[in-house]
């Protein structure tokens, strides 16, 4: 039976009903939304009002019973309702909704108006307690499928009260089963969440005085105080309120996914630079706390975290430690960045056979031991069987960057003829992908061999060229100085317009010039799955730095200019901390190797900007929340990357005898 014949054969089942129910209401000016299990808006709400039966609204994959879907309408002015007219649809032999809850916004909180339950048809109309609101809100609690998940509505129709019906005044009651956590993503999703006044930038604390009261706040309330085990970790999340953990989920913001966030734990990737920051913060203030606590965090993580089944540390893009299970979280293991090349000493002296078996885990990535395919994702807890062979995975060049530099550190170390193997094995895999007339590599050999992403290439080539010292006096140490030039070589060659703030972020393989789209890089958009102008600007620097070539150091100059003449950022809802910490690093970065005048100030003029949208003071405790106008810190959002560029202008604008090493880490 066709849509249309489901549609008129409910609707005559329910004709005596509705011939009592007045003409709905308009829906101009209205606005509808919905969140999924994330907090993030699911589907498109507006399908469910577009006055076609035939486009739908789809909630997502997620258990209705666990976690409701908030569906909320949205009035421009206070309006009278009486009746809820809905159709949803019967897919795969199951009704797509079949419980519903409906509240009206009132004074102190939600009224119930209406509900359903067991409901088995398709087109459904629920008489409401006749209220005058500005919001209501239907709560989705189950469908017909086995997951209880997936709600549809094809339409979605208000009726006023009938004729005659006086508007009541109910009260607002307590929402049977509502978690914190729901509460949480439906004031985001409606725009209730009280704003946090901006700070004033006070040159008498100055950018080392913010990053200590925040280091001061961290120690004090930001440690793993969770679960049977407390711990010198950090807590990924901290409210600007009060300085508590929320205690759940909280709502992603755009562009942020919540299996990247440490929501429940602490995540080691998050942190490396804060934690690299703590000595010379320690030296600048006199204070040893700082270089202590992060000596007791990172051992504590390399005792007690690494004893994986694969070895795998529980860190990176998903993988962290959860503080309250004392369990890896999110176990996929996926590398954000590079991390420094003295991280890696430091976890050495501390713990070297953590150190090891990190590196030797890393072999659960490879998917092919034929082709050496490998993907950028590796389950923390489960090793690869063999015979292996899998179909498909992502072989991003800027991971097997990551796994080289790992093996290089492991093999100057041990000596072993492993680590030289695995690293000739990774080569031998990005050459054979090389196009010939360009000289790019593809995002992936699967599924986008004829796309070229050169941040990728550019994050390759840095990791091998760093890593030249732990491989020296071997062959392999030779190859890889070459083949990061030819890589380095395509890439200087591409017709970015840097000076225009323009950096290439994806073409086909063969070259802009063999047609096909171009995308450009986004300049302030670190959202997931976009690059970050001033991230690629840079990984140019650090080009420069390691070979001298003043081709690198022109393309970075131009990004640099271009952001140095903007005098504010874009206006956006949330900018993250990682935005600002690039510009300041990339403004330090062209202060110390080009001159002029222009780059401190330009340093100096961002960074009190991120210290008027971030810092709070919560009744004398400092804290940065991770983006503008959110009202909680998170380390997802780069926090520390801000605190150590922080700290690194205090060095540059005052007479220290402390210097900080630029940061790559991103990348």
């Amino acid at each position: 039976m066709s849509m249309p014949q489901i549609i008129g054969a409910a609707t005559l089942l329910l004709a005596a009903h509705l011939l009592a129910v007045a003409e709905p209401l308009s829906w101009e000016g209205v606005e509808v939304r919905a969140t999924d299990d994330n907090g993030s808006p699911t589907g498109d709400p507006h399908m469910a009002i577009d006055g076609d039966e035939e486009t739908v609204w789809s909630g997502d994959a997620h258990d209705l019973t666990v976690r409701p879907t908030n569906f909320v309408v949205l009035f421009p002015e206070p309006t009278a309702v009486g009746a809820l007219e809905l159709l949803t649809d019967n897919t795969k032999g199951y009704v797509r909704l079949t419980e519903l809850e409906v509240y009206a916004a009132v004074e102190g909180g939600w009224a119930p108006v209406g509900s359903v339950a067991g409901n088995d048809q398709l087109r459904l109309t629920i008489d409401l307690t006749p209220v005058r609101t500005e919001l209501l809100r239907l709560r989705v609690t189950d469908t017909a499928r086995p997951d209880h998940a997936y709600p549809r509505v094809h339409e979605l129709l208000l009726h006023p009260p009938a004729e005659g019906v006086a508007l009541q005044t109910p009260p607002a009651a307590d929402v049977p089963g509502e978690t914190k956590a729901e509460r949480l993503f439906l004031d985001a999703l409606i725009g209730t969440v009280a704003p946090i006044a901006p700070a004033q930038y006070d040159p008498e604390i100055g950018y080392l005085g913010y990053v200590q009261r925040f280091m001061n706040t961290l120690l004090e309330a930001g440690t793993d105080r969770y679960g049977e085990v407390h711990s010198p970790m950090w807590v990924s999340v901290l409210s600007c309120r009060d300085l508590e953990h929320p205690g759940c989920q909280l709502p992603t913001i755009e562009g942020q996914r919540q299996g990247d966030r440490a929501m429940m734990g602490g995540n080691l990737q998050h942190d490396l630079m804060l934690l690299m920051a703590c000595e010379p913060l320690s030296e600048l203030t006199g204070d040893a706390r700082y270089e202590r606590a992060a000596e007791d965090y990172l051992r504590f993580f390399l005792d007690n975290a690494t004893d994986t089944p694969t070895g795998l540390w529980p860190w990176g893009e998903h993988a962290h430690w959860d503080f309250y299970g004392e369990c890896v979280g999110h176990t996929i293991h996926e590398h954000l960045g590079a991390a420094p090349l003295r991280f890696w000493e430091w976890a050495w002296r501390l713990n070297p056979d953590a150190v090891l078996r990190e590196a030797d885990g890393l072999i659960n990535h490879v998917y092919d031991l034929d082709t050496f395919g490998y993907s950028r994702h590796a389950d923390v807890t489960k090793p690869l069987p063999e015979p292996r062979k899998m179909e498909g995975y992502l072989d991003f060049p800027r991971h097997g960057g990551f796994y080289i530099q790992e093996w290089a550190f492991a093999f100057s170390k041990t000596g072993e003829r492993k680590y030289l193997d695995l690293i000739e094995r990774m080569m031998d895999h990005h050459e054979a992908a090389i196009n010939p007339e360009s000289g790019l590599l593809p995002a992936t050999t699967t599924n986008s061999a004829g796309v070229a992403t050169p941040s990728s290439q550019l994050s390759l080539a840095l990791t091998m060229i760093e890593s030249l010292p732990l491989l020296e006096g071997t062959p392999t140490r030779e190859r890889c100085e070459s083949l990061a030039d030819r890589y380095l070589d395509a890439l200087t060659a591409l017709p970015n317009e840097a000076a225009d703030g323009r950096y290439i972020g994806s073409c086909p393989i063969g070259g802009p010039t063999e047609g096909g789209r171009i995308g450009w890089i986004p300049h302030f958009g670190a959202n997931y799955g976009q690059g970050f102008a001033c991230a690629q600007a840079l990984l140019w620097v650090q080009a420069y730095r390691l070979t001298e070539d003043q081709r690198c150091l022109d393309l970075a100059r131009d990004m640099a200019r271009w952001y140095a003449q903007t005098e504010e950022l874009p206006e956006e809802e949330h900018v993250r901390a990682q935005v600002y910490a690039g510009i300041i690093n990339l403004m330090m970065d062209m202060h110390e190797l080009d001159g002029g005048e222009q780059w401190l100030p330009a340093a100096e003029r961002f960074a009190r900007t991120a210290i008027e949208g971030l810092y709070c003071d919560v009744d004398g405790h400092g804290i940065f929340r991770g983006a503008t106008d959110l009202w909680y810190y998170e380390s997802e959002l780069w926090v520390s990357n801000l605190a150590y560029a922080l700290i690194r202008l205090h060095t540059l604008t005052e007479d220290t005898n402390v210097t900080l090493p630029a940061n790559y880490f991103m990348r």
